[in-house]
């Protein structure tokens, strides 16, 4: 998601599920994205492994929308085709990313 706040900074952040955790959560600013390992880097530091399709976890939704009304931004606007392109990867090549890394998380 790209969002802007009230002073008209922007930047792109991801939210959904931590499995590691078992929370929905939303990121900091994305430093790197890695499309091949599904990974993404924060400017904090963090990394966050991406498991499944997009926007496939409808807490996390509602941890967007917290931290958006929390941080006071002003619009956001889903920017995930900046990121995938779907006619490249198949709801398939989804399928094997998120089984791979539910035996890594089972490891």
């Amino acid at each position: 998601m790209e969002i802007s706040t009230q002073q008209g900074t922007r930047s792109h952040h991801v939210h959904g599920h931590d499995v590691t955790n078992n929370f929905a959560r939303t990121s900091s600013a994305i430093g790197e994205f890695d499309a091949h390992n599904m990974t993404v880097s924060t400017r904090s530091g963090r990394l966050y492994k991406l498991v499944g399709l997009p926007g496939n976890y409808p807490a996390g939704k509602t941890a967007w929308d917290t931290w958006c009304n929390s941080n006071g931004i002003v619009t956001h606007l889903d920017v995930t085709d900046q990121y995938l392109d779907f006619d490249k990867h198949s709801t398939l090549g989804f399928d094997r990313i998120t089984r791979a890394a539910m035996r890594e998380g089972s490891s």
